[in-house]
Order: structure tokens, then sequence, then C-alpha cells
């Protein structure tokens, strides 16, 4: 009996704590696009940008890209924030494996990475003539580790090949 009660609490403990990880603050990377989920706070227009991107790409041509967050929110700890960018088209490369990574097809920073508000990466462009929607969304991290009181901030950029 004593053994099945502690089976039980052990169990729990579990679910408890991978629930706990998975609904809250992801300063190892953000799984998706959907920051604002988990994240209550402000909505910043033009807090996020995407440097270095073209008006137009050469196809298969490779593009070395930043993604910046620009906030005055100030963070009380090493956490300052955080990011994830999509491309519809081409590839997106890690340029920096100790502060980004790829989770399913996103580019978002990694643990280390959560200390930054800078991030450098590449995007390849598609070898075949199409637009290319880039789509990053990042947060401005007050550092308290909850989900409360942080910036968000989106952007979204098509790229069209050249002729």
């Amino acid at each position: 009996m004593k053994k099945n009660i502690f089976f039980l609490v052990l169990v729990s403990f579990v679910i408890a704590g991978l629930y706990v990880s998975i609904g809250y603050g992801h300063k190892n990377s953000a799984p998706n696009l959907e920051c604002i989920s988990c994240h209550e706070g402000e909505m910043v227009q033009n807090m996020v940008k995407v440097q270095g991107l073209p008006k137009n790409y050469v196809p298969g041509k490779t593009y070395n890209l930043t993604v910046v967050v620009t906030s005055d929110l100030e963070s009380m700890s090493e956490c300052k924030g955080g990011f994830a960018i999509e491309a519809s088209a081409g590839k997106l490369i890690v340029k920096d494996k100790k502060n980004t990574q790829l989770s399913n097809g996103i580019l978002t920073h990694t643990q280390e990475g959560s200390e930054l508000r800078k991030w450098n990466f590449s995007w390849k462009a598609p070898s075949e003539k199409t637009d290319a929607n880039i789509t990053v969304m990042a947060v401005a991290a007050n550092g308290d580790y909850s989900p409360f009181g942080d910036k968000v901030g989106a952007g979204s950029y098509i790229i069209k090949s050249t002729k």
C-alpha cells in the first residue's frame, strides 16, 4: 500500500513538473510563434526587427541576418529575452550554436541565448523563384521568471525573388 501511494505521489510530481515546464517560461527555447500565449505582457509595435533581409533575394544565396529586440524594459535577472523565427521558403541556419538552435523548423534561442536581446543566424534563399515569408516573434523579459510583465513584439517580412 505504501509503495502504491509513494508511486502515485511521484507520478503526480513528475506530471506537475512537466506541466509547469511546458506552460511557463521557455528559457531554453521558444517552441512556436505564440509567445503571447504564455507571456502576459504588453504587445509592442516595432520592438523586434530582422536586420539584413534583402527586399529581393537571389535564389540559393545565403544571407547573414540578425534578430534585434529593442525595449526599455530592464531585466531583474540574466534572462533578458527570447525569440522564434520561421521561414515559409528557404532554410534557416544556425550560426551561433551557443545562443540559437533549430526546433521543428523554427529557429529560436538556447538557454544561454535567453541572456541576450540580439541573435545572429543565416537564411538560405530557396532555389526556386517564390515569395518567402519570414515571421518573427520575440520577448523582452523582465527577468522575474514568470509569464507576467514581459513585453512581446512580432514582425513579418515578404521577400521576393529577383527576376
